[in-house]
């Protein structure tokens, strides 16, 4: 095997996991959080979300988690530049889009709406709040978060998608 071919299976493995993380959470994860009341939902995201993030980090956080789900991004560019003289004009086209695909269905939304979502709420001590305010951030919770990850599910989904045909068509 060849390097690019190489980037490009482990591209495909990122890819893959990322999807599933993203599939799980919308699938299993945030539909068991909205069975619960607004408080004990909250705090249950609080709880997850400092697995995902610890402050400070730690090496018991998870940081196979941010690898995949980042090393992903990097990982479906390298193939598609790697990749780029040994494809055909069809497979650098999908290669390109899959890169695409999963970047902007990933970073946009990480970057700009879930990260800042779920460092506001982890400040917030719901306790001291509210029945009223713990209603309105669930509400935003089911307005913001679900929606935005239901775009990474899906892009990252359709780039693995894209990603296995590249590999299937030989992978140059």
């Amino acid at each position: 095997m060849e390097l690019h071919q190489i980037v490009l299976a482990v591209a495909v493995l990122a890819v893959g996991l990322a999807a599933g993380v993203f599939f799980t959470f919308t699938t299993l994860i945030v539909p068991g959080l909205r069975d619960m009341d607004p408080r004990s939902t909250l705090q249950s995201f609080q709880a997850i979300d400092r697995r995902l993030q610890p402050d400070p980090p730690s090496i018991d956080g998870q940081p196979a988690f941010g690898a995949a789900l980042g090393g992903a991004a990097v990982l479906t560019v390298a193939a598609a530049i790697l990749g780029w003289p040994h494809f055909s004009t069809t497979t650098r086209t999908l290669a390109v889009t899959a890169a695409a695909v999963y970047n902007l269905g990933f970073l946009v939304p990480t970057l700009t709406t879930i990260l800042p979502f779920n460092n506001s709420l982890r400040g917030v001590d719901l306790d001291t709040m509210s029945e009223a305010e713990v209603a309105t951030r669930r509400a935003d919770f089911d307005r913001t978060w679900r929606g935005w990850n239901l775009v990474r599910t899906a892009s990252s989904a359709a780039a693995f998608a894209l990603l296995v045909v590249v590999a299937l068509a030989g992978g140059g």
